[in-house]
């Protein structure tokens, strides 16, 4: 066989690979209808074709690993983590882009109530996205975290911040964690820190009294004043007598007994002077406001109406106060 002839059938082959490889890259995939599949973070292009395999998404896997490996190389980048969606109606060329541009990845919208704790948000976060919630807490808690990012409270409750927000299908917990600490941050930057500092406080301490705060009243116009009250008791050397500091320290929020209130934890404001050590839950930027903006009151009482409308009544003295309790009962006995 002459040279020529060798190099004749070496350059069909090459345009018969090449046409096939242009009518692979570009035809339909082999879906019925829509077909999802989680990439986790850290994939190589081995495991991440074989997870598009599994869910029968394409043809010719040994193919479209070594497509998907040349286009990772000449683009400089590695599969992007996250749960994709793919239809008959895509190509080949369309799983390729996606899995390396990350585009295309399906994120979920969860929403965090402010005030949660957590482990809410743990538990949220689990429910919605599949996150492990020990992970998760193991972060919170971590002292390696709360060391590089410079927070001196027990755990970084308190830190994240309350919100709707997109994620992706099992993102990474340490990302979310960061995350949520980084939102916070910007709003603490923008809103509250200058603030904080001529006032000579610490955002420790102001996060944490609008944590209780937050866990007191659901009303936004109450919280400067209840605010107040706490800083009143603080400065005459009270106890704070914060009964959702007792439910954090039991970890559960539910009725109190006497008992409870006797519970040995620095969180329990009935037996210890001051603040405790950190933040009960994650507050909104309306009673971070608060914390920092007090009202100037002579309160040191309130307790709850008990008529429905989840406000409170403020008392100055014992007496005052000792009456709104009794109409307090009066109410719910009415309420039952």
């Amino acid at each position: 066989m002459n040279v020529r002839r060798i190099l004749f059938i070496g350059l069909i082959l090459i345009m018969l690979t090449g046409a096939y490889t242009a009518w692979y890259v570009f035809s339909p995939l082999p879906v019925k209808q829509t077909a999802d599949v989680y990439i986790p973070s850290g994939s190589s292009v081995t495991k991440s074709v074989s997870l598009v395999q599994q869910q029968h998404i394409i043809n010719n896997p040994t193919l479209f690993k070594l497509l998907l490996r040349v286009y990772c190389t000449i683009t400089g980048k590695n599969v992007y983590p996250g749960t994709y969606r793919f239809t008959n109606e895509h190509s080949h060329a369309h799983v390729l882009r996606a899995l390396v541009s990350g585009k295309q990845a399906l994120t979920v919208k969860v929403t965090f109530p402010e005030g949660i704790t957590a482990a809410k948000f743990a538990s949220i976060l689990k429910k919605e996205i599949g996150t492990d919630s020990t992970e998760f807490m193991a972060y919170v808690h971590s002292d390696s975290l709360k060391q590089a990012l410079n927070i001196t409270s027990p755990s970084l409750e308190g830190y994240l911040m309350p919100n709707t927000y997109e994620f992706f299908w099992k993102q990474p917990e340490k990302d979310i964690v960061l995350f949520l600490i980084g939102e916070q941050q910007k709003i603490w930057e923008t809103r509250f820190e200058q603030e904080c500092r001529t006032k000579g406080k610490t955002r420790n301490e102001i996060l944490t009294l609008a944590s209780i705060v937050e866990a007191e009243t659901p009303q936004p116009t109450e919280r400067a004043r209840v605010a107040g009250i706490y800083t009143n008791r603080l400065n005459r050397g009270m106890k704070l007598d914060a009964d959702p500091t007792v439910q954090y320290a039991l970890g559960e929020s539910r009725r109190l007994l006497y008992n409870d209130l006797t519970i040995n934890s620095p969180y329990n404001t009935y037996m210890n002077i001051g603040l405790p050590p950190g933040p009960i839950n994650n507050p909104s930027p309306s009673s971070i406001d608060a914390a920092l903006h007090p009202e100037q009151n002579n309160y040191i009482y309130f307790c709850a109406k008990g008529d429905g409308s989840n406000t409170h009544s403020f008392a100055v003295t014992a007496t005052e106060h000792q009456v709104n309790v009794m109409r307090y009962r009066k109410n719910r006995r009415n309420q039952d």
